[in-house]
């Protein structure tokens, strides 16, 4: 007869698993292989520079980020993966220097151009990218860095860690809670898979793995966008899916979503609601 297991000789099976075993890089990595759409490259983000820095001039976000933290005029901030410049211009405003960083060159030059319009001297633009070296490029350690919706990377705790080393005072990143500007709508109404990669609560273990236990706030964005035509919409819904290109019957059942959502207003624009609101999280650490 087989005698009873006794409790010690139940430690160390599979299904003892305590939360200090769990490796949060590796699910990341799996859940980050599932993700429906690639990583975006430099080119894919220079094509859509210029729209995007339309649609960011008078951001929201922005507001709603920079309002969460006391900014002191004689800071420098790291705009890591600065984009056209939604945070860097209005902190140029508010500190000493901003250096605004991004591998996208059209990204950059959308900056130069509104940096220009605003008169705007203090801050310094660096065409990099997270995997390049940034002591051989004489980027400095600053008061603070920022990382605004920019981690879709390869190597999460890799650029976490890049945040915290190159961070004096303050470090900021802000990831998505759930599909955040993916709209399931969208996906359902094309047949689609929506699986928008790892969220916030990845970013979070992370760093806890790290070391670092980090603060976590929330923004959520208006339901509401305004366009200036109805291609315009409908080539910001376009940027949210992937390969394929749509099919025919895709095509149709676009312009079904845009006709339920899109409606025109007085002045000629025309104004996208969407049932869920976009969510971000906002987390930081001090040093």
């Amino acid at each position: 007869m087989s005698r009873p297991l006794s409790s010690a000789a139940c430690k160390g099976t599979a299904t003892d698993m305590r939360y200090r075993d769990l490796d949060w890089k590796a699910l990341w990595q799996e859940e980050y292989r599932h993700k429906s759409r690639p990583r975006r490259k430099p080119g894919d983000w220079d094509r859509r520079a210029g729209d995007f820095a339309a649609s960011h001039k008078e951001s929201p976000y922005a507001d709603e980020f920079l309002a969460r933290f006391n900014w002191q005029p004689e800071w420098t901030v790291l705009d890591a993966g600065c984009g056209p410049g939604t945070l860097s211009l209005p902190l140029a405003r508010r500190v000493k220097e901003v250096t605004a960083l991004d591998f996208s060159a059209e990204m950059l030059a959308q900056l130069a151009k509104e940096q220009t319009r605003q008169g705007l001297t203090n801050i310094q633009r660096v065409q990099a990218a997270w995997e390049d070296d940034w002591q051989a490029l004489a980027i400095p350690p600053h008061d603070v860095v920022i990382a605004s919706r920019s981690l879709a990377v390869d190597d999460l705790p890799g650029a976490l860690a890049k945040v915290d080393q190159w961070a004096r005072r303050l470090a900021i990143v802000s990831d998505r809670v759930g599909a955040g500007p993916f709209d399931p709508d969208l996906f359902a109404t094309l047949q689609r898979p929506c699986e928008p990669g790892p969220d916030y609560i990845f970013t979070v273990n992370i760093l806890y793995q790290l070391g670092i236990q980090a603060r976590v706030d929330f923004i959520t964005l208006e339901q509401d966008r305004v366009y200036p035509n109805r291609e315009k919409a409908r080539a910001s819904l376009l940027w949210m899916l992937s390969e394929p290109p749509l099919s025919a019957a895709e095509e149709a059942r676009l312009e079904e979503y845009l006709d339920a959502r899109l409606q025109p207003r007085p002045d000629g624009s025309w104004l996208l609601t969407r049932r869920q609101p976009a969510r971000w999280a906002v987390i930081s650490w001090s040093k």
